[in-house]
């Protein structure tokens, strides 16, 4: 059985309450209960009015549900311990304004999340990212536990703005895996140790405000040393980068999925920016429309098959290369090279079979 390699040196969220629930200790933050309910109509309200709106879907026993969460709202953050005792779908849709850090408390039940289709976990080395333009969908084992920090955008937007001096255009969308054990993750998950340590202290009736308040401040600063956009367009703006980051992203992108269906909306979601925002990087920088780009990128990759395949037809070709209509490809293909499909296929191998 393959066991997770242990790094020397670093300590991970989940190693001081591990199986607490299983164990029937108590649960992180036990002074500071926000809610424990038996009824899923309840948690999902609570959920939806106190993090993200969501709806609680698939429950693997409905008679055995149980929420409890535990935290502290501070003054510009929300740090909260949940658990589920059953296994439990969560569907928050679209993150439109808020920036949540999810970190898991065992390795043995991590969580799972779909952000944008792609999967990733939470577990006590690894923190999942959800931020605004992302689409996301968490099933939570049972008995899994998650340490979250929950905040407005515009928190983390207010703070960059400090640290640089300039206001960041469009939302912070930071990437949706973290590595806690180095880097930036392992900053991350020492600010988010401090600042719980001193929440509990304060449980115990020690404690100082005022560090509670640094270590606020430290751990929005750790989220914002996360990579995202927002380094990227920094850099841009300096000058140290020739196009704009979001115009790079967009045709690796595009150049990945060339023969996948993509629309507009898709590839404004995955830069995390707003349609203007794309079309006037790409017609600054490029003189021609993201979908212009993705055009262009298709008949390449159609004259470069034509050209090295026999045995094939010119529809098979464009439906491979993304097109779905064929007059449509042919008419464009022509106007681009200035002939048929067929002809290039048939200077190359002889006529094409029909």
């Amino acid at each position: 059985m393959y066991k997770k390699p242990h790094r020397p040196g670093v300590r991970q969220i989940g190693q001081d309450f591990s199986n607490n629930a299983v164990a029937g200790r108590s649960l992180p933050f036990s002074g500071h209960e926000i809610i424990a309910t038996t009824r899923d109509d309840e948690a999902a309200d609570f959920l939806s009015r106190s993090l993200v709106p969501l709806r609680i879907g698939k429950i693997a026993n409905r008679q055995g549900f149980r929420l409890d969460m535990n935290g502290c709202q501070l003054k510009r953050l929300m740090i909260v311990y949940n658990q589920f005792a059953v296994d439990t779908a969560v569907d928050p849709g679209w993150v439109e304004d808020t920036v949540i850090v999810g970190v898991g408390y065992d390795h043995k039940r991590p969580s799972y999340f779909e952000l944008d289709e792609v999967r990733v976990q939470a577990s006590p080395s690894t923190a999942v990212v959800m931020s605004p333009t992302r689409r996301v969908h968490i099933n939570r084992p049972r008995h899994s536990g998650i340490l979250g920090v929950t905040m407005s955008a515009s928190v983390l937007l207010d703070r960059l703005q400090e640290i640089t001096g300039r206001r960041f255009s469009g939302p912070i969308v930071f990437d949706p895996s973290v590595d806690l054990t180095r880097g930036p993750g392992r900053l991350l998950c020492e600010a988010i140790r401090a600042l719980k340590t001193a929440l509990e202290s304060q449980e115990a009736g020690s404690g100082s405000s005022v560090r509670q308040s640094l270590l606020e401040d430290a751990l929005i600063s750790a989220i914002l040393s996360l990579p995202g956009n927002h380094f990227r367009q920094l850099e841009d703006e300096a000058g140290l980068s020739g196009a704009p980051w979001v115009v790079r992203r967009a045709e690796e992108y595009m150049a990945a999925h060339v023969a996948d269906p993509i629309t507009l909306a898709g590839l404004i979601a995955t830069c995390g920016c707003s349609r203007s925002s794309l079309t006037q990087a790409f017609r600054s920088s490029r003189g021609y429309t993201a979908m212009e780009f993705l055009a262009s990128r298709r008949l390449e990759l159609a004259h470069e098959r034509l050209m090295g395949e026999r045995g094939v037809t010119a529809t098979e070709i464009a439906l491979d290369c993304g097109f779905g209509n064929h007059g449509r490809f042919a008419k464009a293909y022509r106007k681009r090279f200035g002939e048929a499909p067929s002809a290039t296929h048939a200077r190359c191998h002889g006529p094409m079979r029909q």
